[in-house]
């Protein structure tokens, strides 16, 4: 488990139709951390969970879970992370 702190950007919340008919929500968020350019997308289950408005800095605790799809399946996948060089 990581702790992501940064900038909430965006959330969107995604209506679909599960395999069984019935109807499903997911919610994504978009975080920007500290002096990156780049947001990371959070997928979210909790529907409820209170985090923040839009431009407000937060804290999530998160998981990593890489895939990539094959085929229309999810296959596993390696998630590259790195310490930058600071100068």
């Amino acid at each position: 488990m990581f702790k992501l702190t940064g900038t909430l950007k965006k959330e969107e919340v995604r209506e679909f139709t599960r395999k069984d008919g019935s109807q499903g929500k997911s919610r994504t968020l978009f975080v920007e951390p500290e002096s990156s350019i780049y947001p990371i997308r959070v997928n979210l289950s909790d529907m409820e969970m209170k985090i923040g408005k839009t431009g407000e800095k937060v804290t999530l605790d998160v998981d990593v879970f890489p895939y990539h799809i094959v085929d229309g399946k999810r296959k596993r996948a390696f998630a590259d992370f790195y310490i930058p060089n600071k100068k």
